[in-house]
């Protein structure tokens, strides 16, 4: 048993990674790639089109979610982030952030990507008579 975080939110990926890009990704939830193996997963977007030879399934990632496994410790968050961005980032914007609350009060932060590069946003609290401290 270790500190649990708990993880919300959600990156949105524009424009969306399409399938050819993301066969055998690892970021990818699978029966294979268990919900409690990462603490990021790609979110699937599937669209039917109907066309001249018949239906077809779009594929494509449009976001990066948390894991909904129970028992989250989110020391790797950040590295996890950045190897989808290092992996499927190129010339793609990411939008939005994870947010992390620990057990803990008042241990809060966010996960985004900023410039390419995945980060860990902490806040700062002020309190009513001016002092200060960090949330993390």
């Amino acid at each position: 048993m270790g500190y649990t975080s708990y993880l919300s939110g959600e990156i949105s990926i524009e424009p969306p990674i399409p399938w050819p890009e993301l066969q055998g990704s690892p970021f990818i939830r699978t029966a294979t790639n268990k919900e409690w193996d990462r603490l990021l997963w790609l979110r699937m977007d599937e669209t039917t089109v109907e066309t001249d030879e018949g239906t077809l399934t779009r594929k494509q990632a449009v976001a990066i979610r948390p894991s909904q496994a129970d028992e989250l410790r989110a020391h790797s968050l950040v590295r996890e982030l950045q190897e989808i961005v290092k992996a499927h980032g190129a010339g793609r914007a990411f939008i939005g952030f994870i947010l992390v609350r620990g057990e803990e009060s008042p241990d809060i932060w966010r996960a985004a990507v900023h410039e390419g590069e995945a980060v860990e946003i902490v806040p700062r609290i002020v309190w009513p008579d001016g002092t200060e401290e960090s949330a993390h």
